[in-house]
């Protein structure tokens, strides 16, 4: 059977090795405590605060056109979150400039153990920025977290006005281009407003030619009614002449015709007494047959009048139309020109007017200093009076453990070679035996 080690044996063999824990112990801290306060050398951090302002740059799909939305694109600042601040602080462009300015050792503080020397931390939920230097002069890491933050500034200034500079040169060309386009719109519409027979003038011919068709419709209206009225009076004359006689005959005494009576008597000797008793029979003309001959005479020419007219007026109807159909035709096809060039206009006018007002934004953005206005030095970097390593007590503390834990480990492995040797396997077979 194998044998079985219990905790008391453990402890046992601890407690008989313990001078030996000791000794690894304490040999293990004093060598921690020599290095640290004698061989490595002290390192100083220093830290900078910056408070970043992230720049919006977003565009709303419904503030206006593709085109407005690209040129504000162009023109505006870019893009500048927190994360991208704080990712350009290590630029190596920034660390070429630190170690220029501070005249700094080039074989020592090169871009390379610069950018690990530094340490650049975005505290989350804010717009603060911690940039912290670590170096064994603590003068110069703070001059050197100063100096980083400084060139940042500058280099995110500089880094925006060439991005801007060249959005406005591009926006300037352009501008002279489209200048150009709406002068050339210009002349078109100018030339073809120049023309006889404008788009105006089309709509007040025809507004005119409409108000002439109104009259003329008007008129042969008033026509027909009376060609109607003169016709149901013409159509009641014919009848009542039809009633009519055409002569009227009457029985009357000689004596009641001055010019017979005359004659009779003078072929009487004076005397009418034998005339009184003679009766004649004459046949007139019918005034009233003449009458109706004259009214009927009368209406068929006033109806063949207004018949004429109506047909000269229909003529003059028909000949309205004509023309305003040729000239709606003529203003459709001069709407359409004018129209095309009007929208030709106006898309210069808006292109040129975006460019000017883009090109005058984007030299405002180029004579801004972005890096001023949105990064701020909350805190600059003071001379540490610390070192932040090597932590002394820290690095004791881990020496004491571990010595205890080297010293434990050796106490076992003694205990296990002294129980596994071939002086071991004697000394329990003598036992036995």
């Amino acid at each position: 059977m194998e044998e079985e080690i219990s905790l008391r044996e453990l402890i046992e063999i601890l407690l008989r090795g313990r001078w030996v824990i000791a000794v690894i112990t304490i040999t293990a801290v004093l060598a921690a405590g020599i290095l640290s306060f004698f061989v490595i050398p002290p390192t100083y951090e220093a830290q900078t605060a910056l408070m970043v302002s992230a720049v919006n740059t977003q565009v709303e799909e419904n503030e206006g056109s593709a085109f407005r939305i690209l040129m504000d694109s162009i023109s505006r600042y870019p893009q500048m979150t927190v994360e991208t601040y704080r990712a350009q602080v290590k630029n190596p462009t920034i660390l070429r400039e630190v170690i220029d300015t501070l005249n700094l050792d080039p074989e020592k503080y090169t871009v390379e153990s610069l950018k690990e020397s530094i340490n650049v931390e975005a505290v989350k939920d804010t717009n603060l920025i911690y940039i912290k230097v670590k170096d064994g002069d603590p003068e110069l890491a703070a001059d050197i977290a100063n100096t980083v933050s400084d060139k940042f500034v500058s280099f995110i200034s500089e880094a925006v006005r060439e991005q801007m500079g060249k959005s406005a040169e591009f926006i300037k060309t352009r501008l002279d281009s489209e200048k150009e386009n709406l002068e050339e719109a210009t002349e078109e519409l100018k030339a073809f407003l120049a023309q006889p027979r404008s788009v105006d003038e089309l709509k007040k011919e025809i507004d005119s030619k409409l108000a002439q068709l109104t009259a003329f419709k008007t008129e042969l209206v008033d026509l027909e009614i009376q060609e109607k009225e003169l016709t149901a009076s013409l159509e009641r004359a014919v009848k009542e002449l039809r009633e009519q006689p055409e002569t009227l005959k009457t029985l009357k005494s000689i004596t009641d015709d001055q010019l017979l009576a005359r004659i009779a008597e003078e072929a009487a000797n004076g005397s009418l007494k034998e005339l009184y008793g003679l009766k004649m029979e004459s046949e007139e003309i019918n005034p009233v047959f003449i009458s109706l001959t004259n009214k009927i005479a009368d209406y068929q020419i006033r109806l063949s009048g207004i018949r004429a007219k109506k047909d000269s007026i229909s003529r003059e109807i028909e000949n309205t139309r004509i023309e305003i159909e040729k000239l709606q035709v003529e203003l459709a096809q001069k709407q359409v020109e004018y129209d095309r060039i009007r929208r030709k206009v106006n898309l210069a006018e808006y292109t040129y007017d975006t460019f000017q007002q883009k090109y005058q934004e984007a030299r405002i953005t180029l004579s801004a200093q972005l890096g001023e206005t949105s990064i701020m030095v909350v805190s600059p970097a003071y001379i540490p009076e610390k070192p932040v390593s090597p932590k002394k007590m820290l690095n004791i503390a881990i020496s004491a453990v571990l010595g205890i834990m080297i010293g434990a480990f050796t106490v076992f492995f003694i205990e296990y070679w002294k129980n596994t040797g071939p002086s071991a396997e004697a000394a329990k077979q003598n036992i036995k035996v």
